[in-house]
């Protein structure tokens, strides 16, 4: 029995030091071997390396250098940049990896006042004040054989889901320094307006769209006007917003222009929200603030619904109406927040994108009036969706109203489409009269594509907007609640033939709803609008019966008292009025409080309810692996 005590006490300690040998051989191989192997779990992936940029750093044909500019004292005040530089350091040693030391990373600690402190301020990095007088440093320079330069001025940590992006942008406009062109047709303020006449500067200046900022980011950006005479050399895409009013001139130079093998970016508009934000608004006349490139699209197989915008009841963005002093919530039909699970998942411009943010879109159709051309859908409605009067959105819509009327036409409804092909000329005679003879060569006309091309059509020019894809936090931020930047980017990628930044984008959008949620609140919604209406419309009955008893026959006008009859008649349409409004406040209460229980019951299932039951099994699995090695230990003592 002693002997068999000893043997338990070895065997105990054998196991102990197997344990800590293990423990330390995990970590020097881990340190040394398995350095980049990772695990992400999070649901778009930020952490992991898209098929683009590995693509894009093993490209790489001459070398980069990568100067890191961190101050430790940073960290030490607040770890939360100790934890981001970490990151930034960690995701920059792979670039190092994947690009086969093609690009070379040095890393410098610039301390207060020393000299890697002034090389920093030379490269114009942004310093942060970490006690009076004294700056810190968290940038990047970068650097190629040519010294064309990109620069991070400083590592911001709420910008963390777009690093890849930030880096991969880099390394994609050093490798490749001679920038592809992009023409730009637009009727909207889209590069900022001026208004000299404005009272004060911040009313007198609007500043470019954040998505014409990121378009210059990575393409030059030639603007193409009313009076052009001819597109720039060498340009391959031409991009159209809004195109409400183009002459005829342009309409021919951009019908030779896609016959040719151009390519086109179209985002046309059956009711522009932003177009009243144009400088010129005081010009614009009620009802035309459509767009719809008929002359060209419709010879060529692809139709704007006129007239008409998307409702949709799933995809219905919240919005705020009422007084501000008793403000409600409730479901915007025509604004729209389109999910993943709407959009062309196998296609490169969309299958990185999570959300998409529309603002009374209109929809797509193949009209069938070209054989010769691909019409393929990349974003669309859900099934509960209507057709909506464009009428009845563009000047006071009332969100109550269309949600009261809504009824689903069972359809899915194409909010953008990509179409391929062959186009015939919409200007078969050739060149149209200008009044110059020097506009068009006649012999240069053609009434056929010589080669296929592609265009992209986008049923609404307001998702470019600021207002309608970025949320404003008050402490100043920005925060991106959809990815429609990333989402035109994208299709310009992609018409240039250049696809390796289109895998990484998408990753930027912090916003990740409760689907199931959202779903049964729109539901839940319905039911108790069709309830509030009903009671609306009995309140109003009793108004109007009042107010005809109090107003009186038109025999019993000269009667300057009430009966005693009318007067019991009005004080009991009175009680019931308190009564129904009572009674509507109480549906109203039911809805809010409802959708906030739901809303917490589903969030409890989500957050905690998961890891409680992973406590659980773990303890019951636990305890039969216990009972197993108990009885194991009975049937030894027996034998």
């Amino acid at each position: 029995m002693l002997k068999k005590i000893i043997n338990k006490e070895q065997k105990f300690s054998f196991i102990v030091l197997l344990a800590i040998i293990s423990f330390i051989s995990f970590n020097v191989l881990n340190k040394n071997f398995f350095k980049n192997l990772r695990f992400d779990l999070t649901n778009s992936e930020v952490y992991t390396l898209s098929d683009g940029t590995k693509k894009i750093l093993k490209s790489i044909n001459e070398p980069l250098d990568f100067k890191l500019f961190y101050t430790k004292q940073i960290g030490d005040i607040n770890p939360v940049y100790q934890n981001y530089y970490a990151r930034v350091q960690e995701v920059l040693e792979q670039y190092v990896l994947l690009s086969n030391n093609k690009i070379k990373l040095k890393i410098f600690n610039p301390k207060p006042f020393s000299n890697e402190e002034d090389k920093a301020v030379e490269y114009g990095l942004q310093g942060a004040e970490i006690m009076s007088g004294v700056y810190g440093y968290f940038g990047l320079i970068a650097t190629n054989s040519t010294d064309d330069e990109e620069k991070i001025i400083f590592f911001q940590p709420d910008r963390s889901p777009f690093l890849e992006y930030d880096l991969s942008k880099i390394v994609t406009n050093l490798a490749n320094p001679n920038r592809r062109t992009v023409g730009l047709y637009t009727d909207l303020p889209m590069l900022g307006t001026f208004n000299p006449l404005a009272k004060t500067q911040d009313a007198a200046t609007a500043p470019p769209w954040a998505v014409y900022n990121q378009m210059k980011e990575f393409f030059e950006i030639k603007r193409v006007h009313e009076k052009t005479k001819s597109l720039p050399e060498g340009l391959n895409l031409l991009m159209l917003v809004h195109p409400k009013s183009i002459s005829e001139r342009l309409m021919y130079t951009i019908d030779q222009f896609v016959l040719r093998g151009g390519k086109l970016l179209i985002f046309i508009d059956p009711n522009s929200e932003t177009e009243s934000f144009s400088p010129d608004k005081n010009q614009i006349e009620e009802g035309s603030n459509e767009s719809n490139l008929s002359q060209l699209l419709n010879k060529w197989g692809i139709e704007l619904v006129e007239n008409k915008v998307v409702g949709d009841l799933l995809s219905a963005r919240r919005v705020e109406i009422g007084a501000s002093d008793q403000p409600s919530v409730t479901d915007y039909l025509a604004w729209l927040d389109i999910k993943k699970d709407h959009m062309d998942d196998t296609h490169q411009v969309t299958s990185e994108v999570q959300r998409l943010t529309f603002a009374t879109s209109g929809f797509l159709k193949n009209n069938g009036n070209n054989e010769n051309i691909n019409f393929r859908r990349l974003v669309w409605s859900t099934t509960q969706s209507m057709q909506i009067n464009a009428d009845d959105v563009r000047f006071t819509p009332d969100p109550t109203t269309l949600l009261r009327n809504f009824s689903p036409s069972n359809e899915e409804l194409t909010l953008a489409a990509e179409i391929k092909g062959n186009f015939i000329s919409n200007f078969p005679d050739g060149p149209p009269d200008t009044g110059r003879k020097d506009d068009f060569d006649k012999n240069e006309h053609i009434n056929e594509s010589i080669k296929p091309s592609t265009l992209v059509v986008v049923a609404d020019a307001d998702m470019l907007y600021d207002e309608f894809w970025l949320k404003y936090e008050q402490s100043g931020g920005v925060t991106p609640i959809a990815n429609n930047a990333d989402f035109t980017v994208n299709i310009l990628e992609y018409l240039n033939g250049t696809e390796d930044l289109i895998g990484l984008r998408g990753k930027g959008a912090t916003s990740t709803p409760f689907t199931k949620v959202e779903k049964i609140q729109k539901e839940a919604e319905q039911r108790f609008r069709a309830k509030e209406q009903e009671l609306l419309e009995k309140l109003r009955n009793y108004e109007n019966e009042l107010e005809d008893i109090q107003k009186g026959s038109g025999e019993e006008k000269e009667k300057t008292l009430l009966t005693e009859k009318e007067a019991l008649e009005i004080d009991k349409f009175r009680e019931e009025m308190i009564l129904v409004r009572s009674e509507l406040r109480k549906v109203q209460n039911a809805l809010r409080k409802d959708i906030e229980k739901l809303d917490s019951t589903l969030k409890f299932f989500n957050i905690f309810f998961v890891p409680i039951l992973l406590i659980i099994i773990s303890l019951v699995l636990g305890f039969i692996e216990r009972r197993k090695r108990h009885q194991k230990h009975i049937v030894r003592e027996t034998d």
